[in-house]
């Protein structure tokens, strides 16, 4: 069914419907002919008008967009085009048919059917890749430093033929600085900040896990980890809360994969994976270690299952890549999907991330030594943390001591200083003293001398 208003033009590009209007931008399937002639779909991201005419997140944004359009791997939706078009700014990226995470958690409980935990880490680790290409990318020999700031479900898509991709580099960065960023909007994904992130403290990649380890914590317990009633609640949960290993919501869950997950929810970040490269090995060792028939957790068989009428109703009369498969419990509280027929069989098992520079390329599996390596151990946390506070938001913070035990212990340093100072000096002013009666004693004896001399000399006179 076509919607009212379109098709329409936006300056080279087609627009045909209208995805979703968010609180910075209209997104809509568009049209495109490529430089040989092919129409090929794409979605164009159009920023809406009140940020158009913010100078500042405009330049934010013409950096990120051409920074980020250098990404090219099979995880990370594909920037194809940035430019501003009658005083719009806009994104033409890669147009994938699917759903995004958020929309896969919710509608998976409500058919009765959510993600197995398998499937849970499979998606994660194929996040991880995107993730750990885009930390790592260089530019003619120069590192990028690029850090996504915003890894949330909604920001990942699954296609229907069960590929999983991370979306929107950059934004949020560009959102943070925008003088029109209305309150409660870029907030709205608080819950997924790291602690750093929210003392508002330079970033570096280990703040993208800790949200990544967010989002799998919540895809295996359905539930929310620090979502609050309100922002200032969800901050706090965030500083100050240790959260629950997720097998304490969920059987089936082992400790080993409570402990990946807990280690890359630590508040300080020393003390997480060193680099989302690490968490993804740890998941796909345990993923190898657990899963013994990969085809039976098919993230394409199950797309299939729990989309199988919006599959077939696509534009064009699309219809699904994969044959819907019967679903089955588990022991876990989750589904698994059957086995699907050998013809339509897709590889889905996932392959371990490691630092390639070369675009859209896909990575090799993990070596064999991989499955006999010692299980990771949660990190030893300090007692008590230096508390280490950048601007208002640690007013969260009350680890610090109270303006009176200030007061108080810098009276103490007074006291013992000038306690301290008399000490020393005393022995000074003894020598001081014996010195100056010596003088003394020194010089009568020599008048004495001078005055007998004196006498002497009259008398024999």
């Amino acid at each position: 069914m076509t919607q009212s208003g379109f098709p329409k033009q936006f300056g080279r590009y087609m627009l045909t419907r209208k995805l979703a209007t968010g609180g910075m931008a209209e997104l809509f399937v568009a049209k495109t002919q490529g430089e040989d002639g092919d129409e090929r779909e794409v979605v164009v991201k159009r920023i809406l008008p009140s940020f158009s005419e913010d100078e500042a997140f405009v330049k934010m944004f013409i950096d990120e967009a051409s920074l980020t359009s250098k990404l090219q791997h099979p995880n990370i939706v594909q920037i194809f085009d940035f430019d501003v078009t009658d005083r719009q700014y806009y994104i033409s990226m890669e147009y994938i048919q699917g759903e995004d995470l958020q929309n896969i958690m919710k509608d998976g409980v409500d058919r009765g059917a959510p993600l197995s935990i398998s499937q849970c880490v499979w998606i994660v680790i194929e996040l991880a890749k995107g993730l750990h290409y885009a930390h790592t990318k260089e530019h003619k020999g120069r590192p990028l430093n690029i850090i996504h700031r915003d890894v949330t479900p909604h920001n990942a898509m699954v296609s229907y033929d069960g590929e999983v991709k991370l979306m929107d580099f950059g934004i949020a960065k560009a959102a943070e600085r925008s003088t029109k960023t209305q309150a409660g909007m870029v907030k709205g994904k608080v819950a997924y900040m790291s602690p750093e992130q929210a003392r508002g403290k330079p970033l570096d990649p280990r703040s993208d896990l800790f949200a990544l380890a967010t989002v799998l914590w919540e895809m295996l317990t359905n539930k929310r980890l620090f979502l609050r009633a309100s922002d200032f609640e969800t901050l706090t949960a965030i500083l100050k809360e240790e959260p629950e290993p997720p097998s304490k919501h969920r059987r089936g869950i082992d400790q080993e994969l409570d402990d990946i997950i807990g280690t890359a929810l630590e508040k300080d970040r020393e003390h997480r994976q060193p680099t989302v490269e690490v968490f993804a090995r740890e998941l796909t060792r345990w993923y190898y270690k657990n899963v013994k028939d990969p085809e039976a957790e098919s993230i394409a068989a199950y797309m299939a299952s729990i989309y199988a009428e919006k599959i077939a109703s696509l534009p064009g009369g699309r219809r699904a890549a994969v044959e819907p498969a019967t679903l089955r419990n588990d022991q876990s509280g989750g589904r698994k999907s059957g086995r699907i027929e050998a013809a339509l069989r897709r590889k889905s098992e996932p392959a371990l991330s490691a630092h390639d520079k070369s675009p859209a390329q896909t990575y090799e599996a993990p070596v064999p030594d991989v499955l006999r390596a010692k299980p990771p151990r949660r990190a030893t946390r300090h007692a008590q943390p230096e508390p280490d506070f950048a601007d208002a938001a640690t007013i969260l913070e009350d680890q610090g001591p109270s303006q009176e035990e200030v007061v108080r212990a810098l009276a103490e340093r007074k006291r013992k200083a000038a306690q301290s100072a008399n000490s020393a000096a005393a022995p000074r002013a003894r020598a001081a003293s014996q010195g100056g009666n010596t003088k003394l004693i020194l010089i009568l004896a020599g008048l004495a001398v001078v005055v007998g001399g004196v006498l002497a000399f009259v008398l024999t006179q």
